[in-house]
């Protein structure tokens, strides 16, 4: 919301040679028209901007960028970790809490960069990185802004809407049954044209699903 403020971090930015300025703005909307179509590693963003703020913004847009927050304001600390970002960083930016912040972004990105085996799945639970087996998930939950991983071990609450977490599964292997509900298919235990049951567990089923759901379990490997 500061000419002054961005010019800087443009500096700062520009002067890093591990990293390429794309982008400049002075508003969440015009960031959001053009970062709806058009990703990037890295989102240096502020909260208290007009018309809407960071935070409204992180919720509309949903990125796999990383993000550091950029503010005046200490007390919008606790809030942004909800959104797992990288880092939080004080205006005025000091140059050494810059490159740190920098650094830390990109080793988170290069790490999540590694290939993994089929079978597992990153996740961020509690503002940690957990690796999945999905072999292991019973079925996806939809809970709002979250979704809830149910596992045969434990849950999992991670910041995502249900559409987003489901191009992340192995389709041959998962099946959203419901508004509401993936299913892992090699969990289910019994089902009918209402409801399937996995361990004890009872999830509707749409009635658009249930021809689908009937190919696919009988031709499960």
């Amino acid at each position: 919301d500061s000419n002054v403020h961005r010019i800087l971090l443009e500096k700062s930015i520009n002067k890093n040679s591990q990293v390429a300025l794309q982008f400049s703005f002075k508003s969440t909307c015009e960031a959001f028209t053009m970062l709806e179509s058009t990703p990037v590693d890295i989102i240096f963003l502020d909260i208290e901007m007009p018309m809407m703020n960071g935070f409204e913004l992180l919720k509309k847009l949903r990125p796999k960028s990383q993000i550091i927050i950029t503010s005046q304001n200490p007390t919008h600390a606790l809030e942004a970790y909800d959104f797992n970002v990288s880092d939080y960083l004080l205006k005025p930016i000091q140059k050494n809490r810059f490159d740190s912040a920098l650094k830390k972004t990109i080793e988170k990105i290069k790490s999540s960069a590694i290939e993994l085996p089929e079978n597992k799945l990153i996740i961020k639970h509690d503002s940690k990185q957990v690796e999945l087996n999905m072999n292991a998930i019973l079925y996806v939950q939809a809970l709002g802004d979250y979704v809830k991983v149910v596992t045969v071990e434990r849950n999992y609450i991670v910041l995502s809407t249900l559409s987003s977490f489901q191009k992340k599964l192995k389709q041959h292997q998962f099946l959203r049954i419901h508004k509401s509900y993936i299913v892992n298919l090699r969990m289910v235990e019994r089902y009918n044209h209402q409801y399937i049951e996995i361990k004890d567990k009872k999830l509707p089923i749409s009635r658009t699903k249930n021809l689908e759901l009937d190919q696919l379990l009988n031709n499960l490997d």
